[in-house]
This record gives structure tokens, sequence and C-alpha cells, in this order.
């Protein structure tokens, strides 16, 4: 009867532990699948940026440069978040670090894998900061580059501010017809 008690408790033992052991593993193949994929760096560095974007949008230029400098403390070859900076700087009157902020965005731009879609909306602002700046003819180059690829999305903006573009350079040289 001892015996008989003791193979039916170590049956049970065996059992259970049996059952757990399919549990774990259970549990362990359900955490493989659910498990939320490790996020990549350019895309930790995109929500960075998206943040900043939004904060450059309300005006509120000190957080949303905090935010690029995230972004590119993440990923220091994100060219869209230097165009970013090059916008903020030329909003906070700092020509020369926009200019500087613009042709770091380029380069890593032009770099390949070229996304010309991207490549284009940096060319766009560059121009523009070029516009304001009264470097029409470097302007004008650029709008027209981001103008000639085939897949940018903002065709319509960029037409726009190279027709801004052209006038004004049309108004300063009637201004100042010494320049011409």
């Amino acid at each position: 009867m001892l015996l008989k008690r003791v193979m039916v408790t170590w049956g049970l033992v065996c059992a259970i532990c049996l059952s757990l052991n399919a549990c774990t593993h259970s549990a362990s193949q359900l955490d493989l699948l659910t498990q939320a994929e490790p996020d990549s760096t350019r895309q930790r560095a995109m929500r960075r940026l998206s943040l900043a974007s939004a904060y450059y949008e309300q005006h509120q230029n000190d957080v949303a440069q905090q935010e690029v400098r995230a972004a590119l403390q993440i990923d220091p070859q994100f060219a869209e978040a230097y165009s970013l900076l090059g916008l903020l700087h030329q909003r906070n009157k700092s020509p020369v670090l926009a200019q500087q902020s613009f042709e770091q965005a380029l380069e890593l731009a032009a770099k390949p894998p070229v996304r010309s879609d991207e490549l284009a909306a940096i060319q766009h602002n560059f121009a523009w900061f070029l516009c304001e700046q009264n470097r029409f003819a470097q302007a004008h180059t650029l709008f027209e580059r981001a103008l000639s690829v085939p897949n940018y999305r903002q065709v319509d903006k960029t037409r726009q501010a190279l027709v801004f573009c052209q006038n004004r350079a049309s108004a300063q040289s009637a201004n100042h017809p010494s320049n011409n």
C-alpha cells in the first residue's frame, strides 16, 4: 500500500512537472510571438524628428531644436533632421549655422541609397533659405533640382516658392540697378 501511494504521488509529481514545463515552453513561444520588434535606430530618430516638426509648426523653437538634437544623437546620419535644424537656425536668424545644417543635410541625402523625394525636400528648404539670403541664382538652381525629381510630392509648394523668389529677385534688381 505504501508502495502504491509512493508510485501515485511520484506519478502526480511527474505529471505536474511535465505540465509546468509545457506551460513554460508555451509561454516562451508566446513571448517570441508577441515580443515587440526592437526599434531600428532610424525609427527612433524619426519619432524624435516628428516631435521636433510638431514643435516647429507651433513656433516652439527651443523645444524643437532639443528634439532635433535628440534625433541626431540617435542617428547622426539623418539628413532630414539636419534640414529641420537648418530651418530652425534660419528662423532664429543664424544664417551661418543654417547654411551648415542644410549643406550637411544635402551631403547625407545624396549618399546611397538616395531617397530622391527626401533629397528634393531638402533642396527646397535650402533654396528657400538661399532666397531669403538674396542668393537668387543658387536658390533657383536648387528649386529646379527639386522640381526635376519625378516622385517629389510637394511640386506646387516648390513652384510657388520659386515664383516668389524670382519676383523678389526682380524687385531687388529694379531697386538696385547697379547690381545688374
